[in-house]
C-alpha cells in the first residue's frame, strides 16, 4: 500500500516534468517562429535596397583595383629604396608668387628682432631638438626602475619608457623596457652628457649593460624658400661646396667649411640643415646660406610642392629626412 502511493506521486511529479518541458519546447518554437518572422522582414528590406548587390559591386571594384596591373602603377618602387621614382620633371612646373617673396632681406635675415618671428614664418623654419640614443644588451622592469632612480616618471597611459629627468646638462632621458636609451636636450654636448650620466647610474644599480649602436640625430632644422632654385647652375658656381648625385638623390649637399654644418638642398626650395651642435650654430649656418640661395630663384613652387607631396598624399620632404637620419653613415650625402 505503501509502495502504491509513493509511485503515484512519482508518477505525478514525471506528469508535472513533462508538462513543464513541453511548455518550454513551446515556448522555444515560438521564438524561432517570431525570430524567422523578423529575419525574412530584414531579408526583405535588404532585397529592397539592394544592399546585395552594392556589397558584391563593391567586392568586385577592390578586386578590380588588386589585379591592375603593377607595371602600368607609377609608384610601384616607392617603397624599396627607390628614391628616383619621384616624379622630379614636376619640378619643371611654375607656380604663383605668393606676395613680393615676403619681403625678405635675405642679408643679415635674423638681426632684426622685432621681424625675426615673421620671417621665421615666412619661412617656415622648424628646429629639431638634439636626440643621442643607444641600445644596451639589457632588460628592465619599468615600475622596478622608476622605483631605484631618482627624478623618474614612468605613466604608462602616456609613453611606454622611464622619463628620467636630468639638471646638469638640462635634458630628458628616456629608458625603454627593451634597453634602449634616448636623451633630448638644447644641443648636441647635453644630450650626450646626460645620456652617459644615466647609464653611470644604471650600472651603479648593478643592471648588467652592454652598450652598442650609439647614434644622434643629423637633421636640426628645416625652412623652405620662398621660391624655387636653379641647383644645376648653383652647382656650378660653387663646386667646392657642393656634391650631387642624381641618379641616388633629388637634391644636392653644400658643406659649409666654417661652420662645419651641411644642407640638403632641394629644387623646390626646401632645405634640411644637418651636423650642427647646437641652435645659435644653425642661426648662423642659415643666416649665411640665405644670401647664397637668394641668387638662385627658378620660379615659384606649385601648390603641391608647397605642401610636400609631390607624390599622392606622401610627403618627400618627410621621407628624405628620415632617410636621412638612418643614413648614419652619410653615403645619400656624399656619394
Amino acid at each position: 500500500m505503501l509502495m502504491d502511493s509513493m509511485i503515484n506521486k512519482c508518477k505525478a511529479l514525471d506528469d508535472l516534468d513533462d508538462e513543464k518541458e513541453n511548455d518550454a519546447k513551446a515556448d522555444c518554437l515560438r521564438e524561432k517562429q517570431e525570430h524567422n518572422a523578423k529575419q525574412s522582414n530584414l531579408d526583405k528590406l535588404f532585397n529592397e535596397l539592394n544592399l546585395n548587390d552594392v556589397r558584391e559591386e563593391s567586392f568586385n571594384r577592390r578586386m578590380k583595383v588588386k589585379t591592375t596591373d603593377s607595371n602600368n602603377y607609377l609608384y610601384k618602387n616607392y617603397f624599396k629604396n627607390a628614391p628616383t621614382d619621384i616624379p622630379w620633371d614636376k619640378v619643371r612646373e611654375k607656380g604663383n608668387p605668393m606676395g613680393s617673396d615676403f619681403d625678405i632681406g635675405f642679408e643679415n635675415v635674423f638681426e632684426d628682432v622685432s621681424k625675426l618671428a615673421e620671417v621665421e614664418k615666412q619661412l617656415q623654419l622648424l628646429y629639431r631638438p638634439f636626440v643621442c640614443h643607444l641600445d644596451l644588451n639589457c632588460r628592465f622592469n619599468m615600475y622596478e626602475l622608476c622605483l631605484l632612480m631618482a627624478n623618474s616618471r614612468y605613466d604608462p597611459a602616456s609613453h611606454p619608457s622611464v622619463s628620467v629627468k636630468v639638471t646638469h646638462p638640462s635634458a630628458q632621458v628616456r629608458i625603454h623596457a627593451a634597453g634602449k636609451i634616448v636623451a633630448t636636450a638644447l644641443n648636441s654636448d647635453s644630450a650626450r652628457i646626460a645620456l652617459f650620466k644615466v647609464i653611470r647610474v644604471l650600472l651603479d644599480l648593478d643592471y648588467k649593460a652592454d652598450i652598442k649602436n650609439f647614434g644622434k640625430s643629423i637633421v636640426n632644422a628645416s625652412f623652405s624658400m620662398p621660391f624655387k632654385l636653379d641647383l644645376e647652375l648653383m652647382s656650378r658656381l660653387h663646386a667646392e661646396e657642393v656634391t650631387y648625385n642624381w641618379s641616388k638623390r633629388p637634391f644636392i649637399t653644400y658643406t659649409d667649411e666654417k661652420a662645419g654644418v651641411r644642407f640638403a638642398v632641394f629644387p623646390t626650395g626646401f632645405v634640411l640643415v644637418l651636423h650642427s651642435n647646437c641652435h645659435r650654430e644653425t642661426r648662423e649656418a642659415i643666416s649665411a646660406f640665405l644670401p647664397i640661395l637668394a641668387r638662385f630663384k627658378n620660379g615659384y613652387p606649385t601648390d603641391a610642392e608647397r605642401e610636400g607631396k609631390l607624390v599622392g598624399d606622401l610627403s618627400y620632404k618627410l621621407l628624405w629626412e628620415k632617410r636621412l637620419e638612418e643614413d648614419q653613415e652619410g653615403l645619400l650625402l656624399y656619394s
